[in-house]
Protein backbone atom coordinates (compact mmCIF):
# COMPACT_ATOMS: atom_id res chain seq x y z
CA UNK A 1 0.00 0.00 0.00
CA UNK A 2 2.85 2.37 0.89
CA UNK A 3 4.60 1.74 -2.44
CA UNK A 4 1.30 2.35 -4.29
CA UNK A 5 0.81 5.71 -2.54
CA UNK A 6 4.38 6.69 -3.48
CA UNK A 7 3.78 5.86 -7.18
CA UNK A 8 0.36 7.66 -7.33
CA UNK A 9 1.05 10.48 -4.91
CA UNK A 10 -0.18 13.17 -7.39
CA UNK A 11 -3.48 11.47 -8.16
CA UNK A 12 -4.25 10.71 -4.53
CA UNK A 13 -3.38 14.28 -3.50
CA UNK A 14 -5.65 15.72 -6.22
CA UNK A 15 -8.55 13.44 -5.25
CA UNK A 16 -8.17 14.23 -1.57
CA UNK A 17 -8.13 17.95 -2.34
CA UNK A 18 -11.29 17.74 -4.37
CA UNK A 19 -13.08 15.82 -1.57
CA UNK A 20 -12.09 18.43 0.98
CA UNK A 21 -13.12 21.32 -1.31
CA UNK A 22 -16.59 19.87 -2.06
CA UNK A 23 -17.35 19.02 1.55
CA UNK A 24 -16.20 22.46 2.64
CA UNK A 25 -18.26 24.19 -0.02
CA UNK A 26 -21.41 22.22 0.79
CA UNK A 27 -20.95 22.45 4.55
CA UNK A 28 -20.16 26.16 4.56
CA UNK A 29 -22.74 27.00 1.90
CA UNK A 30 -24.39 29.60 4.08
CA UNK A 31 -25.58 32.89 2.52
CA UNK A 32 -25.36 36.15 4.44
CA UNK A 33 -26.60 39.51 3.18
CA UNK A 34 -24.30 42.42 3.23
CA UNK A 35 -26.55 44.26 5.70
CA UNK A 36 -28.91 42.87 8.33
CA UNK A 37 -32.64 42.85 7.38
CA UNK A 38 -33.63 43.97 10.82
CA UNK A 39 -32.04 46.46 13.10
CA UNK A 40 -29.68 45.00 15.54
CA UNK A 41 -30.81 45.31 19.09
CA UNK A 42 -29.08 44.15 22.15
CA UNK A 43 -32.43 43.34 23.71
CA UNK A 44 -33.97 41.12 21.00
CA UNK A 45 -32.53 37.92 19.44
CA UNK A 46 -31.14 38.20 15.88
CA UNK A 47 -32.59 35.93 13.17
CA UNK A 48 -29.87 34.53 10.81
CA UNK A 49 -30.90 33.26 7.39
CA UNK A 50 -28.93 30.10 6.32
CA UNK A 51 -29.08 27.66 3.45
CA UNK A 52 -29.79 24.05 4.45
CA UNK A 53 -27.18 21.58 3.13
CA UNK A 54 -28.62 18.60 1.21
CA UNK A 55 -26.95 15.52 2.78
CA UNK A 56 -27.97 13.36 -0.22
CA UNK A 57 -26.27 15.81 -2.57
CA UNK A 58 -23.07 15.62 -0.55
CA UNK A 59 -23.10 11.83 -0.60
CA UNK A 60 -23.70 11.75 -4.38
CA UNK A 61 -20.83 14.17 -4.97
CA UNK A 62 -18.55 12.17 -2.72
CA UNK A 63 -19.54 8.94 -4.51
CA UNK A 64 -18.89 10.59 -7.88
CA UNK A 65 -15.43 11.73 -6.78
CA UNK A 66 -14.64 8.26 -5.45
CA UNK A 67 -15.65 6.77 -8.81
CA UNK A 68 -13.37 9.26 -10.58
CA UNK A 69 -10.55 8.38 -8.20
CA UNK A 70 -11.14 4.62 -8.65
CA UNK A 71 -11.17 5.04 -12.44
CA UNK A 72 -7.86 6.95 -12.27
CA UNK A 73 -6.34 4.21 -10.08
CA UNK A 74 -7.52 1.49 -12.48
CA UNK A 75 -6.11 3.46 -15.44
CA UNK A 76 -2.76 3.75 -13.69
CA UNK A 77 -2.78 0.04 -12.82
CA UNK A 78 -3.62 -0.88 -16.44
CA UNK A 79 -0.72 1.26 -17.69
CA UNK A 80 1.63 -0.40 -15.22
CA UNK A 81 0.38 -3.88 -16.28
CA UNK A 82 0.98 -3.06 -19.96
CA UNK A 83 4.45 -1.69 -19.12
CA UNK A 84 5.28 -4.86 -17.17
CA UNK A 85 4.06 -7.09 -20.03
CA UNK A 86 6.15 -5.11 -22.52
CA UNK A 87 9.22 -5.35 -20.26
CA UNK A 88 8.65 -9.11 -19.82
CA UNK A 89 8.31 -9.57 -23.60
CA UNK A 90 11.55 -7.65 -24.17
CA UNK A 91 13.25 -9.78 -21.50
CA UNK A 92 12.04 -13.02 -23.15
CA UNK A 93 13.24 -11.85 -26.56
CA UNK A 94 16.64 -10.92 -25.12
CA UNK A 95 16.84 -14.28 -23.33
CA UNK A 96 15.96 -16.09 -26.59
CA UNK A 97 18.69 -14.17 -28.41
CA UNK A 98 21.22 -15.04 -25.71
CA UNK A 99 20.15 -18.68 -25.94
CA UNK A 100 20.57 -18.70 -29.71
CA UNK A 101 24.03 -17.12 -29.46
CA UNK A 102 24.99 -19.62 -26.73
CA UNK A 103 23.85 -22.55 -28.92
CA UNK A 104 25.89 -21.24 -31.84
CA UNK A 105 28.90 -20.80 -29.57
CA UNK A 106 28.56 -24.36 -28.24
CA UNK A 107 28.23 -25.73 -31.77
CA UNK A 108 31.39 -23.93 -32.82
CA UNK A 109 33.21 -25.21 -29.74
CA UNK A 110 31.97 -28.75 -30.38
CA UNK A 111 33.21 -28.61 -33.98
CA UNK A 112 36.56 -27.31 -32.78
CA UNK A 113 36.76 -30.11 -30.21
CA UNK A 114 35.98 -32.74 -32.88
CA UNK A 115 38.71 -31.38 -35.11
CA UNK A 116 41.11 -31.18 -32.21
CA UNK A 117 40.34 -34.79 -31.28
CA UNK A 118 40.92 -35.93 -34.89
CA UNK A 119 44.31 -34.25 -34.99
CA UNK A 120 45.14 -35.67 -31.56
CA UNK A 121 44.27 -39.18 -32.75
CA UNK A 122 46.58 -38.79 -35.76
CA UNK A 123 49.32 -37.58 -33.46
CA UNK A 124 48.81 -40.55 -31.14
CA UNK A 125 49.06 -42.98 -34.08
CA UNK A 126 52.34 -41.46 -35.19
CA UNK A 127 53.67 -41.47 -31.62
CA UNK A 128 52.62 -45.11 -31.15
CA UNK A 129 54.52 -46.15 -34.28
CA UNK A 130 57.59 -44.27 -33.11
CA UNK A 131 57.19 -45.80 -29.62
CA UNK A 132 57.09 -49.34 -30.96
CA UNK A 133 60.25 -48.76 -33.00
CA UNK A 134 61.98 -47.25 -29.98
CA UNK A 135 60.77 -50.16 -27.81
CA UNK A 136 62.36 -52.66 -30.15
CA UNK A 137 65.65 -50.81 -29.93
CA UNK A 138 65.30 -50.54 -26.17
CA UNK A 139 64.73 -54.27 -25.75
CA UNK A 140 67.86 -55.05 -27.74
CA UNK A 141 69.87 -52.63 -25.64
CA UNK A 142 68.26 -54.05 -22.47
CA UNK A 143 69.37 -57.55 -23.35
CA UNK A 144 72.95 -56.32 -23.68
CA UNK A 145 72.66 -54.36 -20.44
CA UNK A 146 71.32 -57.36 -18.53
CA UNK A 147 74.24 -59.48 -19.63
CA UNK A 148 76.69 -56.81 -18.50
CA UNK A 149 74.72 -56.33 -15.27
CA UNK A 150 74.88 -60.04 -14.48
CA UNK A 151 78.65 -59.97 -14.83
CA UNK A 152 78.91 -56.86 -12.70
CA UNK A 153 76.74 -58.39 -9.97
CA UNK A 154 78.89 -61.51 -9.90
CA UNK A 155 82.02 -59.42 -9.37
CA UNK A 156 80.28 -57.24 -6.78
CA UNK A 157 78.99 -60.29 -4.91
CA UNK A 158 82.47 -61.70 -4.59
CA UNK A 159 83.75 -58.32 -3.37
CA UNK A 160 80.81 -58.02 -0.93
CA UNK A 161 81.47 -61.41 0.61
CA UNK A 162 85.11 -60.52 1.09
CA UNK A 163 84.15 -57.19 2.65
CA UNK A 164 81.64 -58.91 4.95
CA UNK A 165 84.28 -61.32 6.17
CA UNK A 166 86.63 -58.43 6.88
CA UNK A 167 83.83 -56.42 8.54
CA UNK A 168 82.89 -59.37 10.75
CA UNK A 169 86.48 -59.68 11.90
CA UNK A 170 86.55 -55.95 12.65
CA UNK A 171 83.25 -56.20 14.53
CA UNK A 172 84.56 -59.00 16.69
CA UNK A 173 87.61 -56.90 17.49
CA UNK A 174 85.44 -53.89 18.41
CA UNK A 175 83.16 -56.07 20.54
CA UNK A 176 86.14 -57.33 22.48
CA UNK A 177 87.48 -53.78 22.93
CA UNK A 178 84.03 -52.62 24.07
CA UNK A 179 83.85 -55.49 26.55
CA UNK A 180 87.23 -54.57 27.98
CA UNK A 181 86.25 -50.87 28.24
CA UNK A 182 83.00 -51.76 29.99
CA UNK A 183 84.88 -54.00 32.41
CA UNK A 184 87.33 -51.18 33.19
CA UNK A 185 84.44 -48.73 33.62
CA UNK A 186 82.65 -51.18 35.92
CA UNK A 187 85.75 -51.54 38.08
CA UNK A 188 86.17 -47.73 38.13
CA UNK A 189 82.50 -47.25 39.13
CA UNK A 190 82.82 -49.79 41.90
CA UNK A 191 85.96 -48.06 43.17
CA UNK A 192 84.20 -44.66 43.01
CA UNK A 193 81.14 -46.03 44.79
CA UNK A 194 83.38 -47.50 47.49
CA UNK A 195 85.11 -44.12 47.88
CA UNK A 196 81.77 -42.28 48.08
CA UNK A 197 80.46 -44.77 50.63
CA UNK A 198 83.59 -44.29 52.69
CA UNK A 199 83.25 -40.50 52.54
CA UNK A 200 79.57 -40.70 53.43
CA UNK A 201 80.38 -42.99 56.32
CA UNK A 202 83.08 -40.60 57.49
CA UNK A 203 80.68 -37.62 57.13
CA UNK A 204 78.03 -39.52 59.07
CA UNK A 205 80.53 -40.27 61.82
CA UNK A 206 81.58 -36.61 61.87
CA UNK A 207 77.96 -35.42 62.11
CA UNK A 208 77.21 -37.94 64.83
CA UNK A 209 80.31 -36.82 66.71
CA UNK A 210 79.27 -33.16 66.38
CA UNK A 211 75.75 -33.95 67.57
CA UNK A 212 77.13 -35.89 70.49
CA UNK A 213 79.53 -33.05 71.27
CA UNK A 214 76.69 -30.51 71.04
CA UNK A 215 74.44 -32.66 73.24
CA UNK A 216 77.11 -32.93 75.91
CA UNK A 217 77.79 -29.18 75.65
CA UNK A 218 74.10 -28.38 76.06
CA UNK A 219 73.86 -30.75 79.02
CA UNK A 220 76.84 -29.10 80.62
CA UNK A 221 75.27 -25.61 80.23
CA UNK A 222 77.80 -24.38 77.63
CA UNK A 223 74.99 -23.42 75.18
CA UNK A 224 73.27 -21.27 77.80
CA UNK A 225 76.63 -19.71 78.63
CA UNK A 226 77.22 -18.98 74.91
CA UNK A 227 73.81 -17.32 74.57
CA UNK A 228 74.41 -15.34 77.72
CA UNK A 229 77.72 -14.02 76.34
CA UNK A 230 75.93 -12.81 73.21
CA UNK A 231 73.14 -11.14 75.21
CA UNK A 232 75.71 -9.45 77.49
CA UNK A 233 77.60 -8.16 74.43
CA UNK A 234 74.38 -6.67 73.03
CA UNK A 235 73.39 -5.11 76.38
CA UNK A 236 76.85 -3.57 76.70
CA UNK A 237 76.42 -1.88 73.30
CA UNK A 238 72.83 -0.80 73.95
CA UNK A 239 72.21 2.89 74.44
CA UNK A 240 68.96 3.14 76.36
CA UNK A 241 66.52 5.66 74.81
CA UNK A 242 64.43 7.93 77.02
CA UNK A 243 61.26 6.03 76.09
CA UNK A 244 62.55 2.70 77.52
CA UNK A 245 60.42 1.53 80.45
CA UNK A 246 60.96 -1.13 83.12
CA UNK A 247 59.88 -4.64 82.12
CA UNK A 248 61.22 -4.23 78.57
CA UNK A 249 61.34 -7.57 76.73
CA UNK A 250 61.93 -8.10 73.01
CA UNK A 251 62.57 -11.17 70.89
CA UNK A 252 65.53 -10.64 68.55
CA UNK A 253 66.49 -12.80 65.55
CA UNK A 254 70.22 -12.53 64.74
CA UNK A 255 71.82 -14.00 61.60
CA UNK A 256 75.62 -14.50 61.66
CA UNK A 257 78.34 -16.21 59.64
CA UNK A 258 80.93 -18.64 61.10
CA UNK A 259 83.31 -15.73 61.77
CA UNK A 260 80.69 -14.21 64.13
CA UNK A 261 80.00 -11.25 61.84
CA UNK A 262 76.33 -10.25 61.88
CA UNK A 263 74.61 -10.10 58.49
CA UNK A 264 71.02 -9.44 59.61
CA UNK A 265 68.97 -8.51 62.68
CA UNK A 266 65.19 -8.50 63.11
CA UNK A 267 63.24 -7.49 66.19
CA UNK A 268 60.05 -9.50 66.64
CA UNK A 269 57.57 -9.24 69.52
CA UNK A 270 58.56 -6.25 71.63
CA UNK A 271 56.80 -4.10 74.24
CA UNK A 272 58.95 -1.07 73.41
CA UNK A 273 58.29 1.74 70.94
CA UNK A 274 60.05 2.43 67.64
CA UNK A 275 62.90 4.24 69.34
CA UNK A 276 63.55 1.23 71.56
CA UNK A 277 63.45 -1.18 68.58
CA UNK A 278 65.92 0.96 66.61
CA UNK A 279 68.24 1.15 69.61
CA UNK A 280 68.20 -2.67 69.96
CA UNK A 281 68.96 -3.14 66.25
CA UNK A 282 71.87 -0.71 66.54
CA UNK A 283 73.18 -2.51 69.65
CA UNK A 284 73.13 -5.87 67.85
CA UNK A 285 74.95 -4.52 64.80
CA UNK A 286 77.54 -2.81 67.00
CA UNK A 287 78.16 -6.17 68.74
CA UNK A 288 79.55 -7.70 65.52
CA UNK A 289 81.53 -9.92 65.53
CA UNK A 290 79.80 -11.97 68.20
CA UNK A 291 81.76 -14.18 70.60
CA UNK A 292 82.53 -17.65 69.29
CA UNK A 293 81.31 -20.67 71.23
CA UNK A 294 83.89 -22.63 73.19
CA UNK A 295 82.57 -25.78 71.48
CA UNK A 296 82.39 -25.29 67.68
CA UNK A 297 79.33 -27.54 67.34
CA UNK A 298 77.31 -24.98 69.35
CA UNK A 299 77.54 -22.45 66.50
CA UNK A 300 74.20 -21.58 64.95
CA UNK A 301 73.76 -19.34 61.95
CA UNK A 302 70.42 -18.04 63.26
CA UNK A 303 70.06 -17.14 66.94
CA UNK A 304 66.81 -16.26 68.70
CA UNK A 305 67.58 -14.33 71.88
CA UNK A 306 65.38 -12.50 74.37
CA UNK A 307 66.54 -8.95 75.06
CA UNK A 308 65.31 -7.99 78.54
CA UNK A 309 67.77 -5.53 80.13
CA UNK A 310 67.29 -4.09 83.57
CA UNK A 311 65.98 -0.57 82.93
Amino acid sequence: MLSYLKRHFGSVSLSTGLHVAVVAALTLGLSFTGEPRYPISTDEPVAIEATVVDEALIQREVARLEEVEQAEIQRQQEQERIAREQAEEARREAEAERTRLEVERLEREQAALVEEQRLADLQLQREEAERQAAEAERQAAEAERQAAEAERQRVEEEARLAAEREAEAERQRQVEEQRQREEQERLAREAEEARVRAEMEAELQRVLAQEDERRRAEESGLLDEYIRLIVNRIEQNWIRPASARPGLECRVRVTQIPSGDIVDVQVGACNGDDAVIRSIEAAVLNSSPLPRPTVPSLFERTLNVIFAPEV
